[in-house]
């Protein structure tokens, strides 16, 4: 009888380690890699919320910019991979709220068109705002 308590007892561990892992780890980059398998959509969802906010912590604009463009690109060949329903994450809301924000930033440095620095900040900022509404719309 010990034996099979000790078994189950390190059977749910490991378990639980494994999913810890996979939870910290894996990105939608690794599901295209076949490194592990998504289920439904909460993992979906839970998997691309991880993403989008590895992409907010990005300081650099560029980065910022190029780490949404592999975002985009992973949850595309990741579509192509997953037969439940998956119509809720698209990036439709994402373009219609950035255009404003950056026309505003825009607008906000037009007097000061030698500030190179000042408006790539802005449109920064605009990003970073456009993908914060984003993520929370996904958490909700």
């Amino acid at each position: 009888m010990e034996s099979t308590v000790y078994n189950s007892l390190a059977t749910k561990v490991k378990k639980n380690l494994l999913d810890r892992q996979k939870e910290e780890l894996f990105g939608l980059k690794d599901f295209i890699s076949n490194k592990f398998v998504i289920h439904n959509e909460v993992e979906l969802k839970k998997l691309f919320v991880k993403d989008l906010k590895h992409v907010l912590e990005q300081d650099n604009i560029f980065s910022l910019i190029q780490s949404f463009f592999d975002l985009e690109t992973h949850l595309h060949l990741a579509m192509d991979k997953i037969d439940f329903d998956k119509s809720f994450i698209n990036f439709d809301e994402f373009y219609k709220n950035l255009s404003p924000v950056f026309m505003r930033a825009l607008l906000e440095n037009s007097h000061q068109p030698e500030n190179s620095m000042a408006l790539l900040k802005s449109l920064r900022e605009a990003l970073r705002i456009a993908l914060e509404e984003e993520l929370v719309q996904l958490e909700e």
